[in-house]
């Protein structure tokens, strides 16, 4: 990595910063009309969403049952055919513009700068799609950074500078403050890297009070698996263990331009997971910020721990919804597969809000169960375990230690994406952005 490959990550993830607060993109959206077309037709599709080019006119053939999700994905098919100065008329299904749009924007190639122009009814639901690609794209340029360019102490300076343009409040406690103030858990695993851990607060109208809905997020900038060290080939995609704390960062970024008008928190835990001098061992009893004793068995399990002291935070507001972001455990992609998200919650309405706003954002989702049964596997006569000393059922005994650091009287959803956070293998930019597009849909109508 040469200094002029970082000085040309640094610009890109700025400018997707900028992009997200000012919608100054180089794809712009308006109303109006053009010679050159592109329709997207609710027809049987031929040969795979391959567009058709008619004259002047790009076909996309969308199935006959066309979802919010296949739609995007014929258009980021039909985005690659964008060039540099283009301008295009968006011909779709009312209801499908928004992520046509989104699709329109993800495809396109880089650094092309290009106008899509729509009729002036549909301008509104064009611009939220402009919006969820410029935040899903910010999440995948920040999940996708070298995690020797992206550490704990560079996420958390991230954090401040997206809060200072997007009119955020922002709070940010240094590897001193996490251990003076009583976060043992976060400063464990963050312990064994140089660059310590971080705890990232940010507000959007903090003015109006207590915070109605509160994002958390699991922020290891690369997971080595600490003293439980991981393989060799497991470890090459772990810069991809950041992605949930920096897809709710670039949500938050949306806040004031998506013209949220309720409270919103984010708490985001950054450490990196290394053997060094100072890391946990297996054994190791800490003492997370709710004053819970967690007895750390496998430091590969690590992000748990980190939430631990998040969640208890977040939760101490008294929300009325928490929701946290994590990709968290191997098991939730053996259940559903590398491109669906699993969604755990306690509360029934809290879940069946999670999984419309998915739905809305055509992101896959599917709860899997919140069954106590297997607490046994957490629980221990102190405090909790982070390993249930069992082989099975670990995606929802994660949940299970998860839920010991938020009351029962706050409505709490978590969603662990480990398998569609990334795509493709770990030498690729593979970050997805998954996620970034429910968080909006759930704010938008909070």
């Amino acid at each position: 990595m040469t200094s002029t490959d970082k000085r040309d990550r640094t610009a890109e993830i700025a400018a997707a910063a900028d992009a997200v607060v000012s919608g100054t993109g180089l794809v712009t959206v308006d109303a109006g009309r053009t010679g050159r077309r592109i329709d997207f037709v609710p027809s049987a599709p031929s040969g795979g969403w391959s567009p058709e080019v008619r004259g002047d006119t790009l076909l996309v053939e969308l199935g006959a049952s066309p979802t919010r999700e296949s739609a995007r994905r014929a258009a980021i098919t039909a985005g690659a055919r964008l060039r540099d100065g283009d301008a295009v008329t968006v011909s779709a299904p009312p209801e499908l513009t928004g992520p046509i749009i989104d699709g329109l924007i993800t495809g396109s190639p880089p650094g092309a700068a290009v106008t899509l122009l729509v009729d002036r009814p549909q301008l509104p639901a064009a611009l939220r799609g402009q919006l969820a690609a410029d935040v899903a794209r910010l999440a995948r340029l920040l999940v996708s950074a070298p995690a020797n360019l992206l550490t704990p102490g560079v996420a958390a300076g991230w954090a401040a500078r997206i809060a200072e343009n997007a009119g955020l409040t922002c709070t940010v406690r240094g590897p001193d403050e996490v251990r003076a103030q009583g976060f043992g858990a976060l400063a464990a695993i963050g312990g064994g890297s140089a660059d310590g851990p971080y705890l990232v607060t940010l507000d959007h109208l903090p003015e109006a009070g207590a915070p109605e809905v509160v994002l958390v997020g699991k922020g290891i900038t690369f997971d080595s698996g600490g003293l439980s060290l991981k393989s060799p080939a497991a470890m090459q995609s772990m810069r991809l263990d950041v992605a949930g704390a920096v897809t709710v960062l670039a949500v938050m970024a949306a806040l004031r331009r998506a013209g949220c008008s309720i409270p919103v928190r984010a708490v985001l835990p950054f450490a990196e997971n290394l053997p060094g001098p100072g890391a946990a061992r297996p054994g190791d009893i800490v003492t997370a910020w709710n004053g819970t004793e967690i007895q750390i068995l496998d430091t590969d399990f690590e992000g748990r721990v980190i939430l631990a002291d998040a969640l208890a935070l977040a939760a101490d507001s008294a929300p009325r919804l928490l929701v946290d972001l994590a990709t968290l455990t191997y098991q939730a992609e053996i259940a559903l597969g590398p491109e669906i998200a699993a969604v755990l919650a306690r509360d029934d309405d809290a879940a069946a809000e999670f999984l419309a706003a998915g739905s809305r954002a055509g992101e896959p989702l599917w709860r899997l169960p919140y069954d106590e049964r297997y607490l046994h596997q957490v629980r221990t006569p102190s405090g909790v375990r982070n390993h249930p000393l069992h082989d099975s059922g670990r995606a929802i005994t994660a949940a299970l230690f998860l839920g010991e650091f938020v009351p029962r009287t706050v409505p709490w959803v978590h969603c662990d994406m480990t398998g569609p956070a990334w795509s493709g293998n770990a030498s690729i930019d593979g970050a997805t952005g998954f996620g970034a597009r429910t968080l909006l849909e759930l704010l938008a109508r909070a």
